[in-house]
């Protein structure tokens, strides 16, 4: 369905805005490798995976990009347990780091929309090294959708882990 981190082509419309959301107020995911050997970018799916079901159960009732950005930044240190508990539980014993920060990211094709070039707001994950292939995508709008999920049809998150996680924290589960 979607071909994520996969240059833009010709044939697919760039998009200045998405359900109201101003290209320049996309917040980006990046997850980064420790190296580009296949462990250990079967290691950064996983971990993709990890903050992509954090991140959607805490901003599916954002209004708008401010505030999806101030959840980013206010569960910060969720997301990166989260994809330090999917490293552990994969038998990856390094470092995982999550910051925020405005990145820049080249074009990108989501579908049939192009994610032109630029400096986005973004949660970049560090596995390691940082060394090796990463994987990037929309967290808000979301535009984050892996291979395996069908066309059109709404997704519906529950996270055991994110509402476990929340109860330490304090958090409302």
């Amino acid at each position: 369905m979607l071909a994520l981190g996969v240059a833009a082509r010709a044939g697919a419309e760039p998009v200045t805005s998405l359900d109201g959301v101003k290209t320049e107020d996309f917040i980006r995911l990046h997850v980064i490798a420790n190296s580009d050997d296949d462990a250990a970018q079967a290691l950064k799916l996983q971990v993709r995976d990890a903050c992509l079901m954090c991140t959607r159960e805490l901003l599916a009732d954002c209004a708008d990009a401010d505030a999806a950005w101030e959840t980013v930044n206010e569960n910060l240190s969720l997301i990166e347990l989260a994809a330090t508990l999917r490293a552990r539980t994969c038998g990856w014993d390094g470092g995982v780091h999550a910051e925020t920060g405005v990145f820049d990211f080249p074009d990108r094709r989501y579908g049939g929309i192009v994610v032109p070039a630029g400096a986005y707001r973004a949660v970049r994950v560090v596995i390691g090294a940082g060394e090796g292939h990463n994987w990037w995508c929309v967290l808000y709008p979301s535009l984050c959708l892996t291979e395996d999920c069908a066309s059109g049809e709404p997704v519906r998150f529950h996270s055991t882990i994110l509402n476990w996680l929340r109860g330490l924290f304090g958090g409302a589960a």
